[in-house]
């Protein structure tokens, strides 16, 4: 039996109290080791963009197929603090603000982007860089990573510098599905998922074996990346258990999680040997890569750890505030340096070489956050007021300023 809504205007009213009613009690949603797991992501990211280099004689360049862990550990963030913040409101007013929910997001991801994707197309506009308004639209309409082909990108750089708008895309699919899956469905979530993440799977192997799925034009693709956003959001789901929070602080520490990992990368690469002469991920099944979850989950629930204090060093935090606007802007300064992008105004070019383009991405990010991300997140939650507090860098410290940062993924900041 389905159970009635009521929307009148003294059950909205109802509402809001509660809402200011929780908002008033020092709760905090924030956890800064989630920074620190944001700026890891982001710099791998930036290795795997990066050109190769080297120092005493030791290359990045076997190194560099590494890099897009960051990119699947931002998915972990994503999958498991969306999900949790959706569950924790849900608890807390009874209900879950579907249309407070997509306001929120509005006001968080699309602002920066769209700056970004203006400077873009003015550069190309005055000749300055060569991008196809083809996959600028498909930035801008989110659906870039349908448009995504490894073997065009490396021959003639088609949608380099909107390129990295295929996570965004990814993501905001996940946003939209995960929100409605939680609204609509009440019961056995974590079952259902779990149904859903075996299907994805094994539709993805069939596909696989049937030579329908490939890694030059699929793997971008939404329904073939959501498993890796799905898993962890079916953790955040097993974590509202007490029985299973009390396993996971008993025997998932850090040192397991990434020992997990070092074993199954080891296994895939065919043993030890191959992976330390090798060490690059190959076009093996990629089990491992679910792995980030599992990392982030350990260390929320191991505050005390070596690993949760280092990953909430203060300068790691900040880059991690940072993260969702260096992921936007140091393809421009990055691509560069690429041969093919054809970039020849001096000044970018300038900008372009190394350490010059880290510099200047850390730079542009910074004006990014403060002038735009942290003022638009304050309008966001004053539309849309979340349930939870947070740190105060993004308001004054009221009641009215201060909001979750860490709500959901790397675009949380």
């Amino acid at each position: 039996m389905s159970t009635l809504v009521d929307t009148s205007p003294k059950s909205r009213e109802t509402e809001k109290d509660k809402v200011t009613e929780i908002r008033v009690q020092p709760k905090s949603g924030y956890l800064p080791s989630l920074d620190g797991w944001r700026a890891i992501a982001i710099l791998g990211v930036m290795m795997t963009h990066d050109q190769p280099w080297a120092v005493l004689g030791h290359s990045n360049i076997n190194w560099k197929g590494f890099g897009g862990w960051g990119v699947h550990l931002f998915f972990a963030i994503s999958g498991i603090l969306i999900c949790t913040r959706i569950l924790e409101e849900e608890k807390l007013l009874g209900r879950f603000r579907l249309k407070s929910f997509y306001l929120r997001r509005l006001f968080r991801i699309q602002p920066a982007a769209l700056v970004y994707l203006a400077t873009i197309a003015f550069l190309t506009g005055v000749g300055v860089l060569h991008e196809h308004w083809h996959f600028w639209f498909g930035a801008l309409l989110l659906y870039e990573n349908f448009l995504f082909h490894q073997h065009v990108l490396a021959l003639i750089m088609a949608g380099y510098f909107t390129g990295a708008f295929w996570t965004l895309a990814v993501e905001e699919h996940f946003y939209i599905l995960l929100s409605l899956f939680l609204y609509f469905v009440k019961r056995n979530r974590a079952k259902i998922l779990a149904g859903v993440f075996v299907a994805l799977i094994l539709a993805e192997l069939v596909a696989l074996a049937t030579d329908r799925y490939s890694y030059d034009t699929s793997a971008r693709r939404t329904y073939w990346a959501l498993p890796y956003l799905i898993l962890p959001a079916m953790l955040a789901l097993l974590l509202r258990s007490t029985t299973v929070r009390c396993r996971v602080k008993r025997f998932l520490a850090p040192w397991v999680a990434f020992l997990g990992t070092f074993a199954l990368l080891v296994l895939a690469h065919g043993g030890m040997h191959d992976f330390w002469n090798h060490r690059t991920l190959g076009n093996n099944w990629p089990w491992f890569l679910f792995m980030p979850g599992f990392w982030v989950v350990a260390t929320m629930h191991h505050p005390l750890s070596w690993t949760t204090r280092l990953l909430e060093w203060s300068p790691l935090r900040y880059i991690g505030r940072l993260s969702y606007s260096i992921y936007l802007w140091h393809i421009l300064f990055f691509g560069a340096s690429e041969p093919g992008t054809h970039v020849t105004w001096p000044p970018l070019v300038f900008l372009g070489h190394r350490p010059l383009k880290y510099a200047a991405t850390l730079l542009v990010a910074a004006l990014s956050y403060h002038l735009v991300e942290k003022r638009f997140i304050r309008m966001g939650y004053r539309v849309a007021p979340p349930v939870s507090f947070g740190h105060t860098d993004l308001g004054s410290g009221s009641v009215a300023d201060v909001a979750l940062v860490g709500e959901t993924s790397f675009a949380e900041g």
